[in-house]
C-alpha cells in the first residue's frame, strides 16, 4: 500500500503510533489510535488533525493500544506515503543536524519538500493518477509454458530493464486479456502505481530517439577508467580546463550508474545553469531525468520527491544544493559540477552546510562515490587531494575543439586615463566589439554590480542615499522608458530619484558607477550597429527565464551579451570569440579572506568562455592594478601555480582550511537588545573555547549593521582544524536569547 488508503472499520484492530508534528520550535510527539492493517510503521507519513487542524506528521514508533483505563486517542486518518523517511536516510540526517548544530526536527523540516510536514495542504501529497505498472514477474520451476505472443510481450518487458506502463503496452498492440493471462501464470506482476504529470514518457519508452554517446579523447579515456577504478564512498576531483569535455564524462559515468541499477545525482551550483544540463541529460537519457530546486514550484517538488521514493527504476536527478538530500536509494554517483562555487554553501537560514561536504559524508555512508568537477578547483578541495587527504585526481588539459585557451589581454586604465581617455570602457574594448557583426562573431561582457548605477551620491557634499532599512546603498535602475527608480538590493526596499540632496539641498545630485543597465546604455550609443542584451537577475526573472535569455543569445539574436557573474558559469556558447571584464579591481579588493581565489576563478571561468567553438578567442581585462598577483597569473594561466602560493599563505598563518571557523549571527529590531545578547552570549561560551583552544572574536556589528530593520552582530569563533565546535549541546542557546532576538549558527562559513 503506497499511498492515501481510509481507515477501516471500528471493529478493525488497532495499534498505537507516535507522531511527531510540527508544533513549538522543534516539534512535539503526540499519540494517535490506528488501524492495524495500515500496517504503520517508523518513517510513514500521515495525515492527523491536531486541535482541529489537518497536519501532516511522521509516524516515530509503534505500540500495543490498551483502551482500559485511558482517554480514546484520536484518528490517523490517512497513510499518505509509505517509508517516507528510511531509517538510513534519517541516521545520515541526525548527523548533518548535529554537525550543523541544529535539532533532529528542524534537520528534517528543512531536507524534505514543503508541504510534507507541517500544516496539511490541499492536493500538495496526493497528486497524479494512478495506473496499472506491469513488470517481469518470478515464476516458480512448475510455472507454465508461455505462447509465442506471451514470449513477445515478456521480451519488451525485459528490454525495457524494470518494467512499463500497462498503457504503454496497451498502445504497442498488448491487450489487457493477454496481460491477465501472463499475471495469471505468475510471468508478470502488476501494482497500481500513482503516474505523476512529470512521466510523459513511460519509463524506456522513446530510447531511439535518445542521443548516443560521444567519442571519447584520450584524455577522457583515461579518466574514466581512473573513475571506475574509484573504490565505493570515495571522492574524485576531475580538474578538467573549460571546453575540455567535463560533461560528457559525467553523462557516461552516469549511464554506468544507470545501466547497473544506481541511481545519479548531479548538483550544479545555480539555477540559471539547470537547463542546459537538463536538456543534455534528457536528450541522453529521456524521461529518467528529474530536476528539483527552488525554481520548481511546491507542488512539483513533492513529485518529484514521491517518484524517488517509489520509482522501480533508476533515476538521474539534476539539482542545486538542496537536492543532496533526495531519498535515492541505491546512491551510485554524486557529481558537482563548478565544485568551486560558493553558491553551494548554505548561509541562511539554518541548517548551514556546504553540498560537497555533505556529498562527501553521504557517499562515504552508502557506498555512492562522489566526482567533483572544475576548472577553477577550489582550495579547500585542492588540499585534500591524495597523498594529504582522500580525493585521487584526474585532470584534462586539452579542449574537445582542440583551441588553445585564449590569451589574456590586460588593459591598463591608468593609461587610458593619462591619455585622455576617460570613459568607462576602454578604446581597444571599444574597437573589439566594433568588429564583432561584420565577423559574425559574439562577446561576453562581465560587470560585477547589476542595475544601472551602484549608488545616487552627492558632490557637493558627498552624501549618499542609503535605504531606510539597512546599513546599505540604494542602487539606481532605469527602465525602458528611461524612468529611474532606487531599490535595495537587500530587502527589496524601492524609492523615487530625487533631484536634491536631502542633507544639503544642493543639484549637483548624480548616480555614481556603473551597473549591467548602464553599460548597456553606453555600448548602444557608441556603438549602434551592435544587438546587445542583458544577462543579469533582473532580465532572468521567471521559471524559464535563463533558458529563454540564453536561446535568444544562442541562436543569433544579439552580438553582446553584457552580464553580471551569471556569465562565467558553465555557459557553452560556440560563437563567443571576445570575454571582457569591466573594473576588475572590484573582485580583487574584498575584505574577505578568499577574494584573491574567487576572483582567480571567476577570471578564468569567464575567460573559458571565450573560443569554445572552432574559431580562436581572446579575453580583455579592464583594470587599474595590472601587477595584481591575480591578474598576474591570469595572464599566465598557471592556475596551479596559484593555488600554491595562496595554500603556503595561509598554512603559514594557520588560516582555515588549516584550521576551523565558526561564525555565529544574531538579529533582532532592538539594536541594544541584540548587542546585549550578543555580549551575553560571548561570556556564555567564552570558557568552553579556551578549554578547547579556541579564539573568540567579538562581538561585532556584522559588516552589513542593519538588513530589513533588524539589527546585526556576529561573534567569530577560529580554533584547530577538525575539532568539534566550542558550543554548548542541544538548544541552550536559544533557550538563553531574549524574545525578539535570533540567533544562527553557521560552521565553517565561506565569507571571513
Amino acid at each position: 500500500m503506497k499511498f492515501s488508503d481510509p481507515c477501516k472499520s471500528e471493529a478493525s484492530p488497532r495499534v498505537r503510533v507516535e507522531v511527531w508534528l510540527e508544533a513549538g520550535r522543534e516539534g512535539r510527539c503526540f499519540s494517535y489510535s490506528a488501524d492495524a492493517t495500515l500496517e504503520l510503521e517508523p518513517g510513514d507519513l500521515v495525515r492527523v488533525s491536531l486541535r482541529g487542524r489537518p497536519m501532516h506528521g511522521l509516524v516515530v514508533s509503534r505500540s500495543e493500544l490498551n483502551e482500559l483505563g485511558s482517554d480514546p486517542l484520536q484518528e490517523v486518518e490517512a497513510l499518505l506515503q509509505k517509508a517516507a523517511v528510511a531509517p538510513d536516510w534519517r541516521q545520515w540526517l541526525d548527523h548533518v543536524a548535529e554537525r550543523c548544530h541544529l535539532s533532529s526536527f528542524r534537520m528534517l523540516k528543512a531536507a524534505l519538500p514543503v508541504g510534507w510536514l507541517g500544516q496539511a495542504r490541499s492536493r500538495t501529497v496526493q497528486s497524479g493518477r494512478l495506473m496499472w505498472w506491469v513488470s517481469p514477474g518470478k515464476p516458480g520451476p512448475d510455472a507454465p509454458e508461455p505462447t509465442p505472443r506471451q514470449r513477445q510481450v515478456l521480451s519488451l518487458l525485459d528490454n525495457h530493464g524494470s518494467g512499463l506502463w500497462q498503457r504503454s503496452l496497451e498502445q504497442q498492440g498488448v491487450s489487457a486479456g493477454l496481460l491477465r493471462a501472463l499475471e495469471q501464470k505468475g510471468l508478470i506482476q502488476r501494482e497500481r502505481r500513482r503516474r505523476t504529470p512529470e512521466e510523459t514518457l513511460s519509463p524506456g519508452s522513446g530510447e531511439a530517439d535518445l542521443e548516443s554517446p560521444r567519442s571519447l579523447t584520450e584524455e577522457q579515456q583515461k579518466v574514466m577508467d581512473q573513475f571506475a577504478a574509484l573504490p565505493s564512498g570515495g571522492g574524485f576531483l576531475l580538474w578538467g580546463v573549460t571546453g575540455s569535455g567535463k560533461t560528457e564524462i559525467y553523462l557516461q559515468l552516469a549511464e554506468k550508474e544507470l545501466a547497473a541499477g544506481r541511481h545519479v545525482l548531479m548538483l550544479t551550483p545555480e539555477i540559471g545553469l539547470i537547463p542546459q544540463l537538463v536538456d543534455r541529460c534528457r536528450r541522453r537519457f529521456g524521461a529518467r531525468v528529474l530536476e528539483y530546486h527552488s525554481g520548481c514550484r511546491d507542488r512539483e517538488r513533492l513529485q518529484v520527491w514521491r517518484r524517488c521514493l517509489d520509482s522501480a527504476q533508476p533515476l538521474l536527478v539534476v539539482g542545486t544544493r538542496s537536492a543532496i538530500f533526495m531519498p535515492l536509494d541505491p546512491l551510485g554517483m554524486v557529481v558537482l559540477d563548478e565544485e568551486h562555487d560558493s553558491s553551494y554553501k548554505q548561509e541562511s537560514p539554518m541548517p548551514c552546510y556546504h553540498a560537497r561536504d555533505l556529498a562527501l559524508d553521504r557517499a562515504r555512508r552508502c557506498g555512492a562515490r562522489v566526482l567533483l568537477g572544475s576548472a577553477t578547483p577550489s582550495l579547500d578541495t585542492w588540499v585534500q587531494l591524495q597523498p594529504d587527504g582522500p580525493l585521487q585526481l584526474g585532470r584534462l588539459t586539452q579542449r574537445i575543439s582542440q583551441q588553445a585557451l585564449p590569451p589574456v589581454h590586460v588593459i591598463d586604465m591608468r593609461h587610458e586615463l593619462a591619455e585622455g581617455h576617460r570613459r568607462l570602457i576602454s578604446r581597444p574594448l571599444m574597437e573589439r566589439l566594433a568588429a564583432l557583426p561584420e565577423k559574425g562573431e559574439q562577446a561576453v561582457v562581465l560587470v560585477p554590480r547589476r542595475g544601472y548605477s551602484p549608488f545616487l551620491g552627492c558632490r557637493s557634499c558627498g552624501e549618499v542615499v542609503m535605504c531606510p532599512h539597512c546599513d546599505v546603498p540604494l542602487t539606481v535602475h532605469r527602465g525602458s522608458g528611461g524612468r529611474e527608480w532606487l531599490r535595495c538590493h537587500w530587502c527589496d526596499h524601492r524609492d523615487e530619484v530625487g533631484n536634491r540632496c536631502g542633507h544639503c539641498g544642493s543639484t549637483a545630485f548624480k548616480p555614481f558607477g556603473a551597473g549591467t543597465q548602464r553599460v548597456l546604455e553606453l555600448l548602444a550609443q557608441e556603438l549602434e550597429d551592435l544587438r546587445l542584451l542583458r544577462f543579469d537577475r533582473d532580465s532572468t526573472g521567471g521559471r524559464d527565464g535563463h533558458r529563454r535569455l540564453l536561446d535568444r543569445f544562442a541562436g543569433g539574436e544579439a552580438d553582446v551579451l553584457i552580464g553580471t557573474q551569471m556569465l562565467a558559469k558553465g555557459m557553452d556558447l560556440p560563437r563567443v570569440t571576445l570575454a571582457a571584464v569591466l573594473a576588475a579591481d572590484g573582485l580583487l579588493h574584498r575584505p574577505d579572506l578568499r577574494a584573491s581565489e574567487q576572483a582567480m576563478q571567476l577570471l578564468l571561468q569567464l575567460a573559458g568562455r571565450a573560443g569554445r567553438g572552432e574559431r580562436p578567442g581572446q579575453v580583455l581585462v579592464q583594470t587599474y592594478n595590472p601587477d595584481h598577483p591575480v591578474i598576474r597569473h591570469l595572464v599566465d594561466g598557471r592556475y596551479e601555480s596559484f593555488l600554491k602560493e595562496e595554500v603556503e599563505l595561509r598554512r603559514e598563518a594557520a588560516l582555515v582550511p588549516f584550521s576551523r571557523a565558526c561564525l555565529l549571527r544574531l538579529s533582532g529590531e532592538s539594536a541594544s537588545a541584540t548587542a546585549t545578547a550578543a555580549s551575553v552570549l560571548a561570556e556564555r561560551i567564552r570558557p568552553i573555547c579556551q578549554e578547547r583552544s579556541w579564539w573568540l572574536l567579538g562581538p561585532a556589528p556584522a559588516p552589513v549593521a542593519r538588513v530589513a530593520g533588524r539589527s546585526r552582530w556576529q561573534l567569530l569563533l577560529h580554533g584547530p582544524v577538525d575539532s568539534a565546535l566550542p558550543l554548548p549541546p542541544g538548544s541552550t542557546l536559544w533557550d538563553e536569547l531574549p524574545r525578539g532576538v535570533a540567533l544562527s549558527v553557521d560552521p565553517d562559513p565561506m565569507e571571513l
